[in-house]
C-alpha cells in the first residue's frame, strides 16, 4: 500500500514537472539569458521601469477584461433566472438557439459581429470587443440549467416578503449559486483575456490591441524582455484560479452533476 502511494506520488511529480516545465523556462529566461548573468533582471527592468508601454497593455487589457466578466455574469443572471424561473413564450426554443451559437466557433461569428459593429460605429475601438463578450449566449444557457435547481419555494417566499426581481436575483439566486457564478466569471475572464481573431479582426491600429495581441510583438525583444511579458500575462489567470479553486471545482462539479 505504501510502495503504492509513493508510485502515485512520484508519477504526479513528474507529471506537474511536465505541465510547468514552459512557466519554469520563462522564470529561468526572465532573469538568466545566454549565459549572461550581469544583466541578470533588465527584462525586469525594461518592462516594469524602462517602457511603460508593456504595463499600459496590461492593465488596459485586465480592465477591458474585466468588464466583459461582470457583464456577462450579470446578464447571464439575470437572464438565466428568466429563462429558468418564468413562463416565456418559446423560452424552450431560445434555449436551444443559444446552445447552438455555443457549438460555432469563434471564426464563424466574426463576419456578422463585424457587419453588427459596422453597422452600429463600434469598429476600432473596444466596443466592438466588450459588447459582444457580454452578451455571449455560454453563461445565459449554463446558468439556466443551474437556477432550475433552486426551490421555487425560495423565490415565491422572497414574493411574500414584497421582494421585488433584482433583490430576488440579489439575495436568493445569486449566493444559491455562487461556485457556478464564480466559475462563468473566471471562464470568461480566460476566454477574454486569450482573445486573438477579434481584435486583429475588429481593430486596425496595433497600439490598440490587447496584450494577448501584442504579445506577438515583444517576439523581436530579448529572450528576457519575452520571459517577463510572459510571466506578466500568467498573474491575473494563475490569482483567479488560485483565489478561487474551491468555487472553481464546486461549480464545475454542479454543471457535471446537472
Amino acid at each position: 500500500m505504501v510502495k503504492k502511494k509513493q508510485k502515485r506520488i512520484l508519477l504526479l511529480g513528474i507529471l506537474s514537472l511536465i505541465f510547468l516545465y514552459p512557466v519554469i523556462y520563462m522564470l529561468v529566461c526572465s532573469v538568466w539569458e545566454g549565459g549572461n548573468t550581469g544583466g541578470s533582471f533588465m527584462g525586469y527592468y525594461e518592462v516594469l521601469l524602462e517602457s511603460p508601454g508593456y504595463l499600459v497593455k496590461f492593465w488596459r487589457s485586465l480592465g477591458m477584461c474585466l468588464l466583459i466578466s461582470a457583464g456577462q455574469t450579470i446578464l447571464s443572471c439575470m437572464a438565466g433566472t428568466a429563462f429558468a424561473k418564468y413562463q416565456l413564450v418559446g423560452k424552450r426554443f431560445w434555449i436551444v438557439v443559444m446552445a447552438l451559437f455555443m457549438i460555432l466557433p469563434v471564426q464563424v461569428t466574426l463576419l456578422p459581429n463585424y457587419i453588427l459593429m459596422e453597422k452600429l460605429g463600434f469598429l476600432n475601438s473596444w466596443k466592438a470587443l466588450v459588447i459582444p463578450g457580454i452578451f455571449s449566449p455560454f453563461g445565459t444557457v449554463w446558468l439556466t440549467f443551474i437556477i432550475q435547481t433552486i426551490p421555487d419555494e425560495w423565490l415565491e417566499a422572497a414574493r411574500l416578503d414584497r421582494a421585488n426581481q433584482f433583490q430576488i436575483v440579489r439575495y436568493i439566486v445569486i449566493p444559491g449559486i455562487k461556485p457556478a457564478i464564480v466559475t462563468l466569471f473566471v471562464l470568461t475572464f480566460v476566454e477574454s483575456w486569450n482573445m486573438v481573431e477579434q481584435p486583429i479582426i475588429f481593430l486596425e491600429g496595433e497600439l490598440d490591441y490587447p496584450l494577448s495581441v501584442f504579445l506577438a510583438g515583444v517576439l523581436d525583444n530579448s529572450m528576457a524582455v519575452q520571459s517577463v511579458c510572459g510571466l506578466l500575462c500568467l498573474l491575473p489567470v494563475t490569482f483567479f484560479f488560485l483565489y478561487y479553486h474551491e468555487e472553481l471545482t464546486d461549480g464545475l462539479r454542479d454543471v457535471l452533476w446537472n
